[in-house]
């Protein structure tokens, strides 16, 4: 064997190193086992060039690309809700400035026109009394915001009267017209037009009767009605009452 072939019929054994010419088939050298006939590849000539082998980098199933590590999320700013939040607020109490404005303006209205009718504004129970014919006492004066008014109860709880007078806004007389015809039509009455304040009227009915009319800013109205049952018509009764109030 040799590194490199001697002679013609040398042959390159797998181990890469160069072997002489066989024997013939079944023989071998004195003292040796014959070779085995065993087939071998195709050598390429000799000096020829290996053919080239492919290389290239292994791949290790799939590798993911490495970059530079990312950085922290990013936090929104808060400064547009932030601007958002003061807005609302600035507009919602602007909202309830106007609305406080207006509330007061109408509770100092209120008072100016009504507040002043208190237990001390109201007539007497003796007077109310001599006006119905029947005996009442002053049972509440009281001042209600928008509206006030003087309750007066029959001692007589029977057939006894009790009188209602109550004073309110004049700007509510439309509302208040209506339900007085309402009121009337309920008691089998026809409202009639009375000379008391502006736009006064009234009606009689067996349980109860009424007079109401505008006087400047306030709007009044008389009621008078049964304790316990029908007392016929009081219509004049509470004409006479109105008049009191309107001229007091």
């Amino acid at each position: 064997m040799s590194q490199q072939p001697q002679g013609p019929g040398w042959w390159q054994a797998p181990d890469g190193r160069w072997y002489p010419p066989q024997p013939p088939a079944g023989q071998g050298y004195p003292g040796q086992q014959p070779y085995p006939q065993q087939p071998y590849p195709q050598q390429q000539p000799y000096g020829a060039p290996y053919p080239p082998q492919q290389q290239g980098p292994q791949q290790y199933g799939s590798q993911q690309q490495y970059g530079p590590p990312p950085g922290p999320p990013q936090q929104k700013s808060g400064r547009g809700c932030l601007i958002a939040a003061i807005v609302v607020g600035v507009l919602l109490l602007v909202v309830l400035a106007v609305g406080g404005y207006f509330v007061y303006r109408a509770v100092s209205a209120v008072s100016d026109v009504a507040g002043g009718i208190g237990t001390a504004d109201c007539p007497p129970a003796e007077e109310v009394s001599g006006i119905v014919g029947s005996k009442v006492s002053l049972a509440a004066g009281v001042s209600l915001g928008v509206a006030s008014g003087c309750s007066y109860l029959a001692d007589d709880r029977t057939g006894g009267i009790d009188v209602q007078i109550t004073v309110g806004l004049a700007i509510v007389a439309d509302e208040e017209m209506e339900s007085f015809e309402s009121d009337a039509a309920t008691q089998g009455a026809t409202v009639t037009p009375i000379p008391v304040g502006e736009r006064g009227q009234a009606y009689g009915g067996q349980q109860r009767s009424a007079a109401i009319a505008v006087d400047g800013e306030r709007l009044i109205e008389v009621e008078v009605f049964g304790a316990g049952g029908p007392i016929g018509s009081k219509q004049q009764a509470a004409v006479a009452l109105l008049e009191r109030m309107i001229g007091s």
